[in-house]
């Protein structure tokens, strides 16, 4: 056994990170994106709350139950894609996720590793400097490689600890998720690193990134309507105190 594999298998567990903008935006910066991009909050995918959302959106991060119901349709849909195919851009940035309790960094990573054109970075920063290294590697190979690096295991568990809820402990069992969705040369990318490879949902634009991800999670309510459990942030370009001001007027 290689001694990839055996750290694989010796999977390490993460302290979750909690579902709060803030927590997010902080555990962001402090890894190399520019302090002109935020998480928010999505309050639901009504048109008029969509409306509410800063623009530019480039991500939408969601976090949902793990169901039996949700775990039947995903592996259909994954035999499915395998049989059949999909259109996959090989600009497409998508990593397996081989640590526990990891989903919600690996979620940021896909958010922000696949609008490296728009995003500023830090040229120290973790982001610049994983994505120079990882960018021709497979998908294995960057999970691999973010499994060995101290810099974001230390600054997960800081930002997990800065949450507002209780802390659950490494090996508590967790049946929430978190998965990104991205709008790819045309396409909305939904990026789960439970999964074998993206999940392509779609056409899609920048200007319709957040329309195209709530028809998408709209399904999975219809699918499951006694489901709740939902929660939505988006990626975005903080207001200028100019557009914030016009922002409330319109808001009158």
């Amino acid at each position: 056994m290689s001694a990839d594999q055996e750290l694989i298998e010796t999977q390490k567990n993460w302290i979750p990170l909690e579902a709060n903008p803030d927590v997010l935006t902080t555990f962001m910066q402090s890894l190399g994106v520019s302090k002109d991009w935020e998480f928010c909050d999505i309050y639901g995918i009504d048109e008029g709350l969509l409306e509410m959302v800063p623009s530019p959106c480039v991500a939408v991060i969601l976090l949902f139950p793990i169901t039996n119901e949700y775990e039947d349709k995903r592996y259909k849909l994954e035999k499915e894609i395998e049989e059949k195919g999909q259109v996959l851009s090989d600009k497409v940035y998508f990593m397996k996720q081989y640590i526990g309790n990891a989903c919600g960094t690996i979620g940021v990573i896909h958010s922000v590793l696949n609008n490296a054109n728009v995003i500023e970075f830090n040229e120290n920063g973790f982001f610049k400097q994983f994505l120079d290294k990882t960018t021709s590697l497979s998908t294995e190979e960057r999970a691999i490689s973010l499994l060995k690096n101290s810099e974001i295991e230390k600054s997960h568990e800081i930002s997990a600890l800065q949450g507002q809820s209780n802390v659950p402990q490494e090996d508590e069992p967790v049946v929430l998720h978190f998965v990104s969705f991205v709008h790819v040369d045309g396409h909305l990318y939904e990026l789960d690193g439970r999964k074998p490879f993206a999940i392509n949902h779609g056409k899609s634009s920048a200007e319709t990134l957040l329309k195209d991800t709530a028809n998408v999670l709209q399904k999975m309510i219809d699918e499951d309507p006694k489901e709740i459990r939902f929660n939505l942030m988006g990626l975005v370009k903080k207001p200028s105190e100019e557009e914030k001001e016009k922002q409330e007027q319109e808001n009158k």
